[in-house]
């Protein structure tokens, strides 16, 4: 689902026309936060010592927080240096791949050992 998001958002980028800019965005929505994030807090769950929930899942948590505090500070510089802010959605297109693929690895591996 997460390279789904992505593709939504390189949907956003290229949408030709408002009415596939939207869907692209509800897409986005409904594939990226709304579908991956439970995914991920099971995922955590499961890999976590019991005595140690509340420390991953604080740890999880303040990464998504940095998230939410340092994509809207980087898309601006980019949008200062380039003029737009196209390459800033190629970016965290981009990021989400690279997440979906180490998640990836990360299961297979995980797999293999169990």
């Amino acid at each position: 689902m997460t390279i789904a998001a992505a593709l939504m958002l390189m949907l956003t980028v290229l949408a030709p026309t408002s009415g596939i800019l939207l869907v692209g965005l509800i897409l986005y929505g409904l594939l990226g936060k709304l579908a991956v994030e439970p995914i991920l807090i099971s995922y955590v769950a499961d890999s976590a010592p019991k005595k140690g929930y509340g420390t991953s899942f604080g740890v999880f948590n303040f990464f998504g927080m940095s998230s939410s505090v340092i994509a809207p500070f980087l898309t601006g510089v980019i949008s200062d240096s380039t003029g737009s802010k196209v390459m800033g959605f190629y970016i965290s297109a981009i990021i989400l791949v690279i997440g979906a693929t180490v998640f990836l690895i990360a299961n297979i591996k995980s797999k293999k050992v169990a």
